[in-house]
């Protein structure tokens, strides 16, 4: 009985006095019309994508908006979020010559079957705790 309690008295300390901790990383996207890039006012468009979510500021809604991973298309070089009248779809790109890769960002129009936007985006690597 007294050797049961030391065992679970052991492992409660070694769990507790862990100072490792783990995090998951995910990435935060900054994305510009590149039709403004040469703007000196240009709105940066901001995403973050994580093991679970793929999230949104919503300018018009003045919101946060989440959409669940399991909704999202993806593959290997490529993500798309889907919503009822358009699609944000991400690349990776890469060019010859080029030592790093590029992500840019479209925007597709369902209702009038087009592309709106292009957009050139940053990529940081962020850690999620």
């Amino acid at each position: 009985m007294i050797m049961r309690y030391l065992i679970y008295f052991s492992f409660f300390i070694l769990i507790f006095s862990s100072n490792n901790s783990f995090s998951d990383q995910g990435i935060n996207i900054s994305c510009v019309n590149m039709k403004n890039l040469l703007d000196k006012e240009y709105i940066v468009y901001k995403y973050k994508f994580d093991v679970t979510t793929f999230q949104y500021y919503d300018h018009d809604k003045n919101i946060f908006i989440e959409v669940p991973n399991k909704d999202l298309t993806i593959k290997k070089d490529f993500f798309a979020a889907k919503f009822p009248n358009y699609e944000l779809g991400f690349q990776i790109n890469e060019f010859e010559g080029k030592k790093n890769p590029i992500m840019s960002m479209s925007k597709y129009d369902y209702i009038n079957n087009k592309f709106l936007d292009h957009y050139l985006c940053d990529v940081k690597v962020s850690e999620i705790n």
